[in-house]
């Protein structure tokens, strides 16, 4: 009962947030593909509005995204966002990644050594990513017509 509150709460938190801010349009299209250790995999697709942070759920997990811009975005992968500490870290050893809009990225992710209890690197799975910016590029203003 908990983990279905739970997880209508991050859906209606993704939704809130793909439509909050002054367009009241989705400003980012995400496509995710999660492909764990033991070979299983998960996709979603979802909007993001960009104002604060977007919640994309995938599986049993959640997509973080934070401080969106049309070329980049900051990214960290949770079980539950309601915890204080990400479940996994990236190849850097950090929970979050800055990583550049426009292109699918790769993201090897591993447990924290909290969740593990191994010091070393115990793989979870990897991310593969894709936000794309929805707005136009900057250009130039349209000449008036005659």
């Amino acid at each position: 009962m908990r983990r279905n509150f739970a997880t209508a709460f991050i859906i209606a938190a993704s939704t809130v947030s793909a439509f909050a801010g002054e367009p009241r349009e989705p400003r980012y299209f995400v496509k995710a593909w999660l492909q764990m250790a033991n070979r299983s995999f998960e996709h979603t697709t979802g909007w993001c509005g960009g104002e604060d942070d977007c919640f994309v759920p995938i599986g049993e997990h959640v997509i973080r995204l934070r401080e969106m811009t049309a070329s980049s975005y900051s990214l960290s992968f949770w079980t539950d966002p309601s915890q204080q500490d990400a479940c996994c870290v990236t190849r850097t050893g950090f929970p979050a990644l800055r990583l550049w809009s426009g292109r699918p990225r790769v993201v090897p992710l591993y447990y924290t050594p909290r969740i593990s209890g191994d010091p070393g690197r115990t793989p979870f799975g990897k991310l593969v990513i894709a936000v794309e910016y929805l707005g136009k590029p900057n250009s130039a203003p349209e000449p008036p017509r005659l």
